[in-house]
């Protein structure tokens, strides 16, 4: 192990026991006693150069305050751009900063860029006044825009501080905040246990089959297949440092108890909870089993070593920077190409790592290798109609199994990037094995493309042939639909001509019918017209009975009204004999002539002295000779008071006794 290395070991041994110690203590312990620490080992480590670090948090926190509603991108482009700046020191005339500060920088790098972005998003969210548990779970459990005085704490925390684990600002506030956290010892030594044993193995590895060697010009002279395998020690030695190196760091935050969380949270690697979660008052309430650290976990060896899929491999292969990737670089992006989307993830990784050219060629070849994988898994589904995982038998097993052989050799052959890190060192090592690492997965690709082809000329193929038959079949059918038809208008007509006698039928059953209707109707309107008839004769007849009625009331009247008015006649006449006037001399004894009515009645008296009128009639007795020429002008003066005409009333004399004819006196006169 060189210098560098065991500058790390102890920083990562030492941080053990300090965590148990800062879990004791209260908030303000955790926030400021951590924060002191880092600084404390950043200058221990890093001495001046810690200042990039100093000049990135503060940088970030201006952009922050003044670009509120960019704050994410632009908070991202400052730090990547100012990893440039810290890379090329010969570029600006500055000294080359020590492995530690360029550690330091990447991890400042990760969390810088997770807090603006969410600190964008929490302003977001308030603005438009979703404040519930989901978005809050989004933004990194944010409650409110943090401080100054926040960002430096979690910036040079001492957990993860070189090494990582990464984790967000929300899962730093919930340790610092948390009452209490469960026992950890044991869970801390759990992850130590392997360390010691895997440390020992790769160091002893790697000096047995030094990544140089592969320099040598000698290294042409081995046999293909011996170049070929000493891939496999070279990247065997790297990751088995890499785990104890990450289970170190895992193990100082499970002895803080950083990244503590109830498992009905569901934490996952550098992301914290995904579902809405309750803080404990005291950390007994919640049993120690139901804990679990998952917030904080960066490496599952078993996974990466049995995992059969190279997909699944980068998952369990530094988890909390792979999620970081996928989060802030891989949502953004283009969706509609997977291959350019994969590609522009990995050339960030790459720029992230260094800027070596060997690391750019390794992490641009995962795409390639990832698109190979999913075309074999998806024709070998085809093929089998299973997938891969569900295939059973033999075929299954030694199909599963080359898998996980390829997966291995690709990791191991994109390795050499990372160990060599020359692009002309690592291009010498590929051309000497014939890139056939980088042929392998073109193969692939084209025989799942072939393979495609095949299968789609064979659907069209069963497509021909079903439709041939299928136009066979409407061929026959069309004929069948013609008989059928010829068939239905036959029996359409035997069915008309059935109809059309039952129509007839029932069409003469409605006539008589209807004609029998109508006899009724005009039987039933001869009725009403005799009743009305009846009624009209009956209304005539009562009309005739009311005047028959009449004519006898007005008979009966007259008879009394002539009987009063010959009472009052012969009254007076009497009246008359005493005080007549001297100047109307009367015609014949009996008659006054100035009372018309008492003229009239005793008129009706000399006619009817038996008072039978209305009975036969008889001839009138005017008690006159008509032989004398007086007796007819007596006549016609009884007839005139009879009637009373208007026209009596030109000839009145001074006492109002009217006649129709002058006095015969009056004549001679």
């Amino acid at each position: 192990m060189n210098r560098e290395e065991l500058t790390y070991l102890a920083v990562l041994l030492g941080s053990i026991p300090v965590g148990f110690v800062l879990k004791e203590r209260g908030r303000r312990w955790r926030q400021f006693g951590g924060a002191l620490l880092g600084v404390g080992v950043s200058l221990l480590t890093c001495g001046p150069h810690a200042l990039h670090s100093l000049l990135t948090v503060l940088g970030s926190w201006a952009l922050l305050t003044c670009l509120p509603r960019h704050s994410g991108g632009a908070v991202l482009l400052w730090v990547l751009g100012y990893l440039f700046f810290f890379r090329t020191p010969q570029l600006w005339g500055l000294p080359e900063p020590p492995p530690h500060a360029n550690a330091l920088q990447l991890l400042l790098t990760l969390k810088l860029a997770s807090l603006a972005s969410d600190t964008q998003e929490l302003r977001e969210a308030e603005l438009t006044g979703v404040t519930s548990e989901e978005t809050r779970l989004l933004i990194g459990s944010l409650r409110r825009v943090p401080s100054l005085i926040d960002i430096l704490c979690y910036s040079y925390c001492y957990l993860g501080l070189l090494t990582g684990p990464f984790y967000r600002l929300g899962t730093h506030l919930d340790w610092v905040r948390c009452p209490g956290c469960p026992r950890a010892r044991g869970r801390a030594l759990r992850r130590l246990r392997w360390a010691p044993a895997l440390g020992v193995l790769g160091v002893l590895v790697g000096r047995a089959w030094p990544a140089g060697a592969a320099l040598h010009p000698e290294f042409a002279a081995r046999p293909w297949a011996a170049r070929l395998a000493h891939m496999v020690p070279v990247f065997l030695a790297l990751r088995l440092r890499l785990y104890v190196g990450w289970l170190c760091a895992e193990a100082g935050c499970v002895a803080a108890g950083l990244g503590a969380y109830p498992k009905s949270a569901r934490a996952r690697p550098g992301q914290g909870p995904t579902v809405p979660w309750e803080r404990p008052k005291m950390c007994a309430d919640i049993p120690d089993d139901q804990w679990d650290f998952e917030a904080i976990r960066t490496v599952d060896p078993l996974g990466t070593e049995l995992g059969r899929r190279f997909r699944d491999g980068l998952r369990r292969w530094n988890m909390t920077v792979q999620w970081w990737l996928a989060a802030y670089v891989h949502r953004r992006g283009p969706r509609r190409y997977p291959l350019l989307r994969n590609a522009w993830t990995m050339l960030v990784s790459a720029y992230w790592h260094g800027l070596h050219g060997g690391q750019y060629l390794s992490f641009l070849s995962v795409p390639l290798w990832l698109a190979a994988e999913a075309a074999a898994e998806a024709a070998l589904g085809d093929y089998f109609g299973v997938p891969l995982e569900r295939l059973g038998g033999w075929r299954g097993s030694a199909l599963r199994g080359t898998q996980w052989f390829l997966k291995m050799r690709a990791f191991e052959y994109l390795s050499v990037g990372f160990v060599l890190r020359g692009a002309a060192d690592t291009l010498r090592y590929w051309a000497s094995v014939h890139f056939c690492l980088h042929v392998l997965p073109l193969l692939i690709l084209l025989a799942a493309a072939a393979a495609g082809k095949g299968r789609q000329k064979g659907r069209e193929g069963e497509k021909c042939r079903e439709g041939e038959k299928g136009h066979e079949g409407e061929k026959g059918q069309k004929e069948g639909q013609e008989n059928g038809r010829e068939g239905e208008k036959g029996r359409e007509g035997e069915n008309g001509r059935e109809n059309g006698r039952e129509n007839g039928r029932e069409e003469g059953r409605e006539g008589e019918k209807w004609r029998e209707g109508e006899k009724g109707r005009e039987g039933e309107n001869g009725r009403e017209n005799g009743r009305e008839k009846g009624r009209e004769k009956g209304r005539e007849g009562e009309k005739g009975r009311e005047g028959e009625n009449g004519r006898e009331n007005g008979r009966e009247e007259g008879r009394e009204n002539g009987r009063e008015n010959g009472r009052e006649g012969e009254k007076g006449e009497g009246e008359e004999k005493d005080d007549g006037d001297p100047q109307n001399p009367q015609i014949y004894e009996g008659w006054n002539p100035p009372n018309p009515k008492s003229e009239a009645g005793e008129l009706r008296k000399r006619r009817d002295p038996e008072g039978r009128a209305g009975d036969e009639p008889q001839e009138p007795n005017l008690g006159v000779d008509l032989g004398r020429p007086e007796g007819i002008f007596e006549v016609l003066g009884e007839v005139s008071a009879t009637f009373s005409s208007p026209l009596t009333a030109q000839y009145g004399d001074k006492a109002g006794n009217r006649h129709f004819w002058p006095h015969p006196a009056e004549e001679d006169g």
